[in-house]
């Protein structure tokens, strides 16, 4: 039962951490809270179900949405928050507005009714005595995997140096010659186009269902400030701290109770740990 439990809280951490990840990208390079990422999480399992229905192979429906989504990220960020750059207010309002409009294209492209992607792997095994599906655990590698990759990426590679310069400061990032609008394009690109991932790797596992990445943004936002707002290192760390206690709490708590502890635990943060766990007082990505 306790092997089963700790599992559970790691494929809970997976899944939240793949929906938190785009998300804290973008909030760490142009301070928006994008809340229209969980309505993209969406239309991209949408998408994904649309793929492989149509005898597309699940990897080349997610790489195809991939690209779309990332396409979706360029205009978003284009015509609608280039133009409250410097209004974080108004850009957490567009990003509501948007909410309502791919939740309305999703209802009248498939309707109320909840579908499903084929599991990416069928059958469980047995590890120290718990049972656990295959299809769970390999959502679990691929997130520790990928994301990891994509962590070593932003503090590693040339482009995630001028993601996090960009993030640190935008005035000095332009001085020293940074493409700053460029770069600030780039963030919605990775964050679309992780959504997108997220949202077909996800649908594996969950009913794809109208809602489903609004359902995972609360948990989304619980985790960025849990594990430090700005940080997307932190971002992982919280989502595995969120998704263990969340799992443990389903175990030994009544369901009702249960749905709290997230809440609490954000709580618990705020009061000890303003800037979460691997936050700063400065955010960064």
């Amino acid at each position: 039962m306790l092997v089963e439990t700790i599992f559970a809280g790691l494929f809970l951490a997976s899944i939240y951490a793949l929906a938190a990840f785009g998300l804290a990208i973008v909030y760490g390079v142009l301070h928006v809270l994008n809340f229209a990422h969980g309505a993209l999480l969406t239309l991209s399992a949408y998408l994904v179900f649309q793929l492989v229905t149509s005898g597309w192979p699940f990897w080349g429906a997610i790489i195809a949405v991939t690209v779309v989504a990332a396409g979706i990220g360029v205009l978003l960020e284009l015509f609608l928050f280039r133009r409250v750059i410097d209004r974080p207010l108004s850009g957490l309002i567009i990003s509501i507005g948007l909410i309502g409009i791919i939740d309305s294209l999703v209802a009248v492209g498939w309707g109320p009714d909840p579908r499903a992607l084929p599991r990416m792997v069928d059958g469980s095994m047995t590890v120290f005595g718990g049972i656990i599906a295959k299809d769970r655990v390999l959502v679990v590698v691929i997130a520790i995997v990928g994301l990891g990759l994509a962590q070593l990426a932003i503090t590693r590679a040339p482009w995630g140096k001028l993601l996090r310069a960009t993030a640190e400061d935008r005035e000095a990032a332009a001085m020293q010659g940074i493409p700053v609008l460029r770069v600030r394009t780039a963030a919605f690109v990775v964050g679309a186009g992780l959504a997108a991932v997220a949202g077909g790797i996800i649908g594996t596992t969950l009913p794809v269902e109208p809602g489903l990445g609004d359902n995972l943004i609360l948990k989304a936002f619980i985790v960025i400030i849990v594990g430090g707002v700005g940080s997307t290192g932190g971002t992982l760390l919280g989502a595995a701290v969120v998704g263990l206690a969340e799992a443990l709490s389903i175990s030994y708590m009544p369901t009702s109770t249960a749905q709290l502890v997230p809440l609490a635990v954000l709580i618990v943060i705020l009061l000890t740990r303003p800037q979460g766990i691997a936050g700063t007082l400065t955010e960064r990505v």
